[in-house]
């Protein structure tokens, strides 16, 4: 009966949203889980370093499944207080300090979208401190995936890069090149690409 209605599951899911988040009452949150919809969406962190596909794969499997891409361009266009720290550790190039990460994640992926559908973000956490500072906010993924690939590889990936200024997308001059010949003559280089 229990492995039938996957129960067992359903049980391993509450005990670990109770121990993650520590709520002071710990049956009334596990009521409150149980009234919830649906708990077993995906969530994704895609990590590696740059050019090596994150955004494309991402792209390709919201496309597939429906699950909700964040990035952080989405989490920083939330009016909300730890925005203001993100968009300045972003503008000294720094990385985003990972209890600000956490918290935009948190509001984040509360929402209907996310809840529903599941989560992906792609390119984070980047640093030990966001990785941690996303467990203390109870963000944990489900499933990660990091890619790699050749340092020659990725080299030419980058350097090969272009971001069209009108619409922001990016293209890739021989492994993904726009099919206008207007979008290509629009095209720029991504501003600080160098091989370093």
């Amino acid at each position: 009966y229990a492995e039938k209605n996957d129960l067992f599951a359903l049980y391993e899911r509450m005990i670990q949203d109770v121990v993650v988040t520590q709520p002071l009452d710990p049956l009334e949150h596990m009521i409150n889980f149980l009234h919830k919809g649906n708990d077993d969406v995906p969530q994704i962190f895609i990590l590696g370093p740059p050019a090596t596909g994150k955004a494309s794969i991402g792209r390709s499997i919201s496309k597939e499944s429906g699950v909700k891409v964040i990035d952080s361009s989405e989490l920083l266009a939330v009016d909300i207080e730890a925005v203001k720290a993100a968009r300045e550790a972003i503008a000294a190039e720094n990385d985003i300090p990972g209890d600000t990460l956490g918290a935009l994640m948190k509001e984040r992926v509360s929402k209907k979208d996310c809840t529903d559908n599941g989560w992906m973000l792609i390119g984070y956490p980047k640093t030990r401190d966001q990785a941690l500072a996303l467990q203390r906010h109870g963000i944990f993924a489900k499933h990660i995936l990091f890619l790699e690939s050749p340092d020659m590889v990725l080299i030419e990936r980058y350097m090969g890069k272009r971001v069209d200024p009108d619409t922001g997308d990016i293209y890739h001059l021989t492994f993904e090149p726009p099919e206008s010949p207007d979008v290509t003559r629009r095209l720029k280089p991504i501003e600080n690409q160098t091989e370093k």
